[in-house]
């Protein structure tokens, strides 16, 4: 099943995406992955939430958590950005509408994943943190597109403040 996420989100990606102008979005998109290679590192031992394989292709090609964390990073991200940022209007409106849409495409993607069992839900994360994380993490994309100085200066108490909301003891670092 995460294979063939991966192989509709490349799909969407070569149809939809605007690669010629990668190179602008690159950075974010190095933020964005920075961001995810941060939580699976601090968070590996008290996870909010757990990726699974799920069907025959996922358990033959051995998938775990690492390895659908890194295909997302891989497939889905770019693609994300390939056409979030890549077809951004300039309008502020329809900014803001693209920042709920994608949150939408996500929380549809993840309500997939959760309802099939290929995520699962731990330590107080549901559903709807998801969304609400989703509409943070994409308006910090878009911060970061267009002033990446700003977003890192907010991303730190942005990350304090859900260790905080979710009581994650310092115990869980190494």
């Amino acid at each position: 099943m995460n294979i063939i996420l991966f192989i509709i989100y490349g799909y969407i990606g070569w149809k939809y995406g605007n690669w010629k102008d990668f190179s602008r979005y690159y950075p974010s998109l190095l933020f964005f992955i920075i961001g995810d290679l941060l939580y699976q590192f601090l968070l590996f031992d008290h996870t909010m939430w757990k990726f699974k394989p799920l069907g025959f292709i996922d358990e033959g090609l051995q998938l775990n958590h690492s390895l659908i964390a890194l295909g997302k990073m891989a497939i889905q991200y770019p693609v994300t950005l390939s056409i979030f940022l890549g077809r951004l209007s300039s309008e502020k409106s329809k900014q803001i509408l693209s920042i709920f849409l994608w949150t939408g495409i996500y929380g549809i993607t993840e309500c997939i994943a959760h309802t099939t069992g290929i995520m699962t839900y731990h330590h107080g994360w549901n559903y709807g943190w998801d969304l609400v994380f989703n509409v943070i993490m994409f308006s910090m994309l878009l911060l970061h597109y267009k002033k990446p100085y700003v977003a890192w200066l907010l991303v730190l108490p942005t990350i304090i403040g859900f260790w905080w909301i979710f009581d994650v003891p310092f115990s869980v670092l190494k």
